[in-house]
């Protein structure tokens, strides 16, 4: 594998399906490991929060120009 210039490093597919899309590169005495990681915290949370679908509130009103000049100038 190469490293480019952002220091990015592309795995071959077949290490992409066995490792996941979430890897941990640990050092060790004989070299660098990569394996297997998930996602915690804040950004567990993140991913879970753009991948869920907002619920629908209603059909959208469109309000005129005027409604919305009134709304402006009251805030």
């Amino acid at each position: 594998m190469k490293v480019d210039s952002k220091g990015r490093i592309r795995l071959p597919r077949e290490v992409r399906e066995r490792v996941g899309d979430i890897v941990i590169l640990e050092k060790t005495e004989n070299g660098f490991v990569l394996r297997p990681g998930e996602l915690t915290g804040f950004l567990k949370e993140f991913r879970e929060v753009i991948a869920s679908l907002s619920p629908k509130t209603g059909e959208p009103e469109n309000w005129p120009p005027s409604r919305m000049k009134t709304i402006w100038r009251s805030s």
